[in-house]
């Protein structure tokens, strides 16, 4: 009996050290991924003209108006100044120096940073909504292999800052809902304050949660003995949500402080100026790289954010015409995939629905997919309303919940062991994984030849 325990322990042991492998393996290509060769194109390219320029604008004390609030930016100022700090990088008198003057991993390495943290956090929330390490892993894997996300953490823009800060805040409120504790409701209103004083597309995230708070509070009417698995326990405390739905307002305001002090402004005129440019009837001339939102999941238009061309001689000193180019470019595979995943998922969550009332108890699988649903159309479905350009990457966040609902169905449907639902599930991540690699050119940047770029684009649209 002692070695029948003994050899249970043993195969614990030797489980729980394959999945930290497998989380550690995951990270490790998301640092590879997001780091390797960072500075080697020299900057500023594409929204690298805006946000670095104006964090080195606070560092070399010169005015500027943006027309995002200025956290991001003020990490943007951080990663420059902590990287000049470095023993091996030439000191900068700060005052008067240009964009061109610093090293443009300066101002990349946060964004880099802040991807392959949200890998991490992606792989967290996966578990606080289903104790399945399986499940989490898939998660963690697919925010890794994502184009997309990719792209925009290897360049000194915020677009991953906001999605870091908005995914940790989804965190603690995960945690906040069930353990019913004052410290989690606080980092939540903290983190979602910190998402849209990055962008104003955070409010996504906050929407989610009010349409999760309203849902599940109306399904409670429905169902009269209101029950959950100790799993996925709900406290809906009134009080509590102060935090979450007021304190991220206030850290909103204080945020912006030391922008205003610095260049002499007010909340007011700042504010009047960024409403006029985000929601004024349009632009005159709609922006190349423009989509409308429900072209992005089908991935219509790509984003080209860099290109250049040299001729190089070959063995036989006859001049070679390469390419180098970024384009923001989401997995085609992963993206096609999660798409139809969260089309099931929303047929699904209608029979979790009337399920749970007919049992009087809410379901792991209603609680589940109601928070992957409401996070996809709540940080998808507003970008139908502004009438300026709007572009793919304002996709991502959606793009990140329609992974955990790809991730969802394949963990559901391998448990079912069958030889159907086992090749169904390697042949979903071997597409994914071809696609990644076929794409990761275009993704880092890597020096390809003409005749390689235009076979990866496989419509006119993309080019």
């Amino acid at each position: 009996m002692q070695w029948k325990r003994s050899l249970d322990s043993l195969n614990n042991l030797l489980f729980i050290l394959k999945e930290h492998f497998l989380l550690g393996a995951i990270l490790s290509l998301g640092v590879v991924l997001r780091f390797y060769g960072l500075g080697l194109i020299p900057g500023p390219i594409f929204d690298e003209v805006f946000y670095p320029i104006f964090a080195l604008n606070y560092l070399n004390g010169e005015t500027f108006f943006a027309v995002h609030p200025p956290l991001g930016s003020y990490l943007l100022s951080l990663g420059i100044y902590l990287y000049q700090l470095l023993p091996w990088t030439d000191s900068i008198m700060f005052g008067g120096v240009n964009i061109e003057d610093i090293n443009s991993f300066s101002y990349r390495w946060i964004s880099a940073l802040s991807g392959v943290i949200l890998i991490y956090i992606g792989y967290k929330i996966s578990l606080e909504l289903m104790n399945k390490k399986g499940f989490a892993l898939l998660v963690a894997l697919f925010l890794t292999l994502d184009g997309s996300l990719l792209v925009d953490s290897r360049i000194g823009v915020i677009n991953s800052l906001f999605s870091l800060f908005g995914f940790m805040s989804m965190l603690f409120f995960i945690k906040a809902l069930k353990k019913n504790k004052m410290s989690y409701f606080f980092l939540t209103g903290l983190l979602l304050g910190s998402a849209f004083s990055v962008k104003w597309n955070g409010l996504g995230f906050w929407l989610t949660m009010i349409i999760l708070v309203v849902l599940f509070f109306i399904l409670s009417k429905f169902i009269d003995n209101f029950e959950h698995s100790k799993q996925n326990r709900i406290n809906l405390n009134p009080l509590n949500f102060l935090f979450v739905f007021v304190a991220p307002f206030l850290f909103y305001l204080a945020i912006w402080l030391p922008d205003l002090l610095h260049n002499n402004s007010n909340l007011i005129d700042q504010h009047a100026q960024m409403i006029s440019y985000h929601f004024d009837s349009g632009d005159q001339k709609p922006h190349p790289y423009s989509s409308p939102w429900y072209t992005w999941p089908l991935m219509i238009r790509p984003m080209g954010y860099f290109f250049e061309s040299n001729t190089i001689l070959g063995p036989d000193l006859v001049g070679k015409e390469i390419f180098t180019a970024i384009h923001l470019f989401p997995n085609p595979a992963l993206s096609l995939f999660s798409f139809i995943a969260i089309v099931i998922l929303t047929f699904k969550w209608m029979g979790f629905v009337s399920e749970s009332i007919g049992r009087k108890k809410i379901l792991d699988e209603l609680y589940i997919s109601s928070f992957i649903l409401v996070g996809y159309y709540a940080n998808f479905l507003p970008w139908a309303f502004p009438e300026r350009s709007t572009f793919i990457y304002h996709y991502q966040p959606s793009a990140v919940f329609s992974f955990m609902a790809l991730a969802y169905l394949l963990h559901e449907a391998v448990k079912k062991d069958k030889t159907e639902s086992r090749m169904l599930y390697m042949a979903t991540l071997a597409l994914i994984l071809i696609s990644a690699i076929y794409w990761l050119p275009l993704h880092l940047g890597l020096p390809i030849s003409p005749e390689s770029f235009y076979s990866k684009m496989w419509f006119i649209s993309w080019i």
